[in-house]
């Protein structure tokens, strides 16, 4: 008998990673039996419910909740469901359907929280003025990423994400920000706004802009961008500095500066970059870099431009840093003999 197990079977012998030793696990959407003060039929309900330090594991649903405690909550990745998305979605991954939606507001007490492997998650502030430090968003599929309000944001990473949205005002402050081995839809300003380069400032690493020029919009922040693809164009940011980039320069024109080991391509030659646009591949597994694409071993030191470049490399569909039990093994479905020999198969999304 061969069963597939979902990494959430047995994650509470497995997330310490994420934790204090005293800390908590709390289940959001669990389909099982439910345990009491472990099982929550929604997210606000867990969050009040938590300790500092607790983690909230998210199954399949539309959860919204307003954070105020620091907590750690894990996702299950995205891009997995094969039935639902054919071959756009990435296989044998992880053993967990159905769609998720996230909706965080941030509030006093929250900072320094974790978010990763979540798919549609909405993050933004409270709009009170609040500063929230430290927040870490790791291998989620982010609808929208909001800097905006009247909050300040300080050192968050966003990291190996897939974000359609990341949205400014000029209200709000976001300094040190660190977005690094992400594909990033948009970034714009729903209200029309222009920062200021004081209140914005930070480093885009290795990433991947698909958007229009005017929807790259860097916010007028004092932002270095480095081994990144722009695929439509950027914006024209005085402020920004680029270093060891590729632009498509085919479309809305636009060039980077012609030092700091940037590339400016023609339509052809950025047509042979990524693995995809040979053929079709899985939404994410599209942005692979191609056998002979011009971005290998183009950024500074030698890596490769790109999601999958960098110390820290875009991870397929964003599983969780925690091990995936994905197989269990035993002679028959009941138990017989002594001893009775199962087997598990564990591997690692480190």
């Amino acid at each position: 008998m061969k069963i597939r197990i979902s990494t959430f079977v047995m994650v509470a012998l497995l997330a310490t990673a994420f934790q204090n030793a005293n800390a908590a696990i709390r289940r959001v959407g669990y389909w099982g039996t439910p345990i009491n003060n472990v099982d929550y039929t929604d997210l606000q309900s867990a969050h009040d419910a938590a300790n500092t330090n607790d983690t909230l594991l998210i199954y399949p649903g539309s959860w919204y909740a307003t954070y105020s405690k620091k907590l750690v909550t894990i996702g299950y990745g995205y891009f997995v469901d094969v039935a639902t998305l054919g071959t756009a979605a990435n296989a044998n991954l992880q053993n967990i359907t159905g769609a998720l939606s996230i909706q965080v507001t941030l509030a006093a007490g929250c900072s320094n929280s974790q978010f990763e492997g979540l798919d549609g998650l909405s993050i933004n502030g409270d709009g009170t003025g609040t500063t929230f430090n430290n927040i870490i968003i790791r291998r989620c599929k982010i609808s929208a990423l909001g800097f905006y309000q009247a909050n300040t944001y300080n050192n968050w990473q966003v990291l190996q994400c897939w974000i359609n949205y990341i949205q400014w005002s000029a209200n709000a402050k976001a300094t040190n920000l660190v977005v690094n081995n992400c594909n990033i839809g948009y970034m714009y300003a729903p209200d029309g706004s222009t920062g200021t380069p004081a209140n914005f400032s930070g480093q885009f690493n290795n990433d991947i802009f698909e958007a229009t020029p005017g929807s790259n919009n860097f916010f007028n922040g004092n932002f270095i961008v480095k081994n990144s693809i722009f695929w439509w164009g950027k914006s024209n940011d005085a402020n920004c500095v680029y270093s060891y980039s590729i632009i498509n320069n085919y479309y809305y024109g636009g060039t980077l500066p012609s030092n700091n080991g940037n590339q400016n391509l023609d339509y052809t030659t950025f047509n042979g970059l990524f693995a995809g646009q040979a053929g079709t591949t899985s939404t994410d597994g599209y942005y692979v870099l191609a056998a002979g694409s011009v971005a290998k071993n183009a950024g500074q030191g030698g890596t490769d431009c790109g999601i999958y470049g960098g110390t820290n490399p875009y991870k397929l569909s964003g599983i969780p840093r925690i091990p995936a039990i994905y197989k269990l093994t035993a002679p028959s479905n009941t138990t017989s003999g002594n001893p009775y020999t199962i087997t598990l198969s564990v591997r690692s999304n480190n």
